[in-house]
């Protein structure tokens, strides 16, 4: 009985908005089989899930697509897309790591600015690449702070120590 209904097609325009009457007398199915159908696969009229839902498919490709194959390719383009973020992401930090060592190293505080800055600014962008991109931390999910950063450093200390005054301390101690 099923298999003769586009369900697919009722289930948007459902979704959408329109009537189960209407829906009902377009594709000769009765109302009761709609309502359990939806029921059943807990569809809702709220639009914004519907709009979301229908964005996030057209951005993996998925749109329309009933061929397993298709799907698997969309699915598999959007999944080689999210994990060029991801390891882009990771390449930042390290060359970011770099910065601050060799800042570190040299006692050049202009360059641990810079390389504080840096940290900053990639934090700020990543995290909003990564809302945009839907990717979510899990270990940073139970870390969140108040004001919603995803960042579980709060703050970090560094002392710097002039060379001269490094040079003039005792082994083991600086100035």
């Amino acid at each position: 009985m099923s298999a003769r209904y586009d369900w697919e097609t009722i289930r948007a325009e459902y979704e959408s908005g329109s009537t189960m009457g209407r829906i009902a007398k377009r594709h000769g199915v009765d109302k009761a089989a709609i309502s359990r159908r939806a029921r059943k696969e807990n569809w809702t009229q709220d639009l914004s899930a519907v709009v979301a839902r229908r964005a996030q498919e057209k951005v993996n490709g998925t749109v329309n697509t009933v061929d397993p194959k298709k799907r698997a390719e969309a699915v598999d383009r959007a999944a080689d897309a999210l994990k060029a973020v991801m390891l882009r992401h990771k390449e930042e930090w390290e060359r970011h790591r770099v910065l601050m060592d060799e800042a570190l190293a040299a006692g050049d505080f202009d360059r641990a600015k810079l390389a504080k800055i840096t940290a900053e600014t990639l934090k700020i962008r990543q995290e909003g690449e990564r809302r945009a991109w839907g990717i979510v931390d899990r270990a940073a999910v139970d870390m969140t702070s108040s004001d919603g950063s995803m960042s579980p450093v709060t703050s970090i200390a560094v002392r710097f120590v002039e060379p001269a005054a490094r040079a003039a301390a005792p082994a083991g101690k600086e100035a």
